[in-house]
């Protein structure tokens, strides 16, 4: 079956689960696709976990996001699956420093028209923002680190997790 028909199916399965997420089909097929090769059907299941408070899935998102550093921009094409996995592993009150510091510190160079970018920042920021949540203790340092990140991105989401309950000014995103 060529890559787009596979990827296709895929997709559609997790579609279908996605009413009734929590049933043992839906797990089983949650559990495999964090386990494709592809990283959108990685991402997918990843946020259907999320918006489930699928907690039993832990496991199986932290083996996901280990999986999707090695290599990282051969893997997973703009952080897609690690963005996601980040963010579902904040919402279920993920507990475990290490790989919201490995996120925090993660930079991944792809390429673009006329050279490279970065299309970690948004990452780096969920993981701030986890660290921030568990009381990591040298958490200020790694914002001090993301204040001075080169993406504005990253620069918002350390300022946002150093004041987590302050709003920043809309004004504010159009300077950074």
């Amino acid at each position: 079956m060529p890559k787009s028909q596979k990827l296709e199916e895929t997709l559609s399965i997790l579609a279908r689960i996605r009413r009734h997420p929590t049933s043992e089909e839906g797990i089983i097929i949650l559990r495999q696709g964090l386990k494709s090769k592809y990283s959108i059907a990685v991402a997918q299941a990843a946020k259907i976990a999320g918006e489930s408070t699928l907690t039993e899935l832990v496991g199986d998102l932290v083996e996901a996001f280990a999986r999707m550093m090695v290599k990282p921009a051969q893997v997973d094409q703009n952080c897609l699956a690690k963005k996601e996995i980040a963010q579902t592993l904040y919402h279920l009150e993920y507990s475990d420093e290490n790989l919201f510091l490995q996120g925090i510190r993660h930079v991944q160079m792809e390429p673009v028209w006329g050279g490279v970018e970065d299309t970690a920042a948004h990452l780096r920021g969920i993981c701030a923002l986890g660290l921030v949540r568990m009381n990591y203790s040298n958490v200020m340092n790694e914002l001090a680190d993301l204040l001075a990140d080169p993406k504005p991105e990253a620069r918002v989401a350390a300022a946002k997790a150093i004041s987590p309950t302050q709003e920043i000014p809309k004004v504010y995103l159009y300077f950074v």
